[in-house]
């Protein structure tokens, strides 16, 4: 009985402190989220089209829905991550097993002591696939070449798409 008019006595200091608790969580949570939300800035289309200014004194205007710019936003942010742009490569193994690993590996020896100008890659894809795959060519054509010399030292040889290391500018 002591217990309950103790609570009685102290309800108006109970409900006081438990309102001030409220208002402090509710402020933790909205300065937490408030500053994760500048952390991106949308990148409008004028603003890549105008520049910072420099040379030239004209301005391009762009009346657009903010759903475009919000998508070029997004699209940027996800290239930006690609380690690299899209391209061809010579795949010479794929396999899987308990073996796949030393056959890739011996693959790309052998590869690497008959072709030592070409970049080999050796890489695993989930499940259980290990690949083998060289050169870096941006279009088919380009890689057609080398893929005839390739497929003759390595008759299961096929042309893929991949993500290509970024060519070298400073040839």
């Amino acid at each position: 009985m002591n217990w309950l008019q103790s609570w009685k006595n102290n309800k108006l200091r109970y409900f006081i402190i438990f309102t001030a608790m409220k208002g402090y969580v509710l402020l933790l949570v909205l300065l937490v989220t408030g500053t994760g939300l500048n952390a991106q800035k949308l990148i409008k289309a004028e603003e890549l089209i105008n520049g910072s200014g420099g040379y030239g004194e004209g301005k391009v205007e762009i009346n657009q829905d903010l759903r475009i710019d919000s998508l070029l936003s997004r699209h940027i942010m996800v290239n930006a991550r690609v380690d690299g742009i899209n391209g061809y490569r010579i795949q010479i193994y794929r396999g899987s097993g308990r073996n796949a690993r030393e056959d890739a590996n011996e693959t790309k020896a052998d590869f690497i002591s008959e072709f030592p100008h070409i970049k080999s890659y050796l890489r695993f894809d989930p499940p259980n696939y290990f690949k083998v795959r060289v050169g870096d060519y941006r279009t088919k054509h380009d890689a057609y070449p080398e893929f005839k010399k390739v497929k003759s030292k390595f008759p299961n040889a096929y042309i893929v798409t991949d993500i290509i290391a970024y060519p070298n500018l400073e040839k």
